[in-house]
């Protein structure tokens, strides 16, 4: 995770499903309010929620879309963290300020 984004990996589940939807809240929200949509298998590699809020809780989970466009039930969710965002002093001296804009 960063301060504005959660990068997930997954394998696919099977030659049949097509795409994969990733869906993102914020805890405890009821309901998710955000999604990506048309992931392939081969972007498994790498999936990003963002943007999102810095030192937040989410829910992410998975949801397998077939050829039909018929959603599978949802993967078990996963709650992660952002970064909060960071104005500590670099090692180099280089001074501790930032601007939060």
């Amino acid at each position: 995770t960063t301060e504005t984004s959660i990068a997930l990996k997954f394998t696919p589940l099977d030659d049949l499903t097509l795409q994969y939807e990733l869906e993102w809240k914020e805890y405890p929200a009821p309901s998710y309010t955000n999604s990506k949509k048309g992931i392939s298998a081969e972007d498994a590699k790498s999936v990003m929620a963002e943007p999102l809020e810095p030192g937040k809780t989410y829910c992410v989970r998975l949801v397998a879309v077939d050829g039909s466009g018929n959603k599978g039930e949802p993967c078990k969710e996963m709650v992660l963290d952002t970064e909060q965002v960071g104005c500590t002093p670099k090692p180099d001296g280089g001074g501790g300020c930032c601007t939060i804009l």
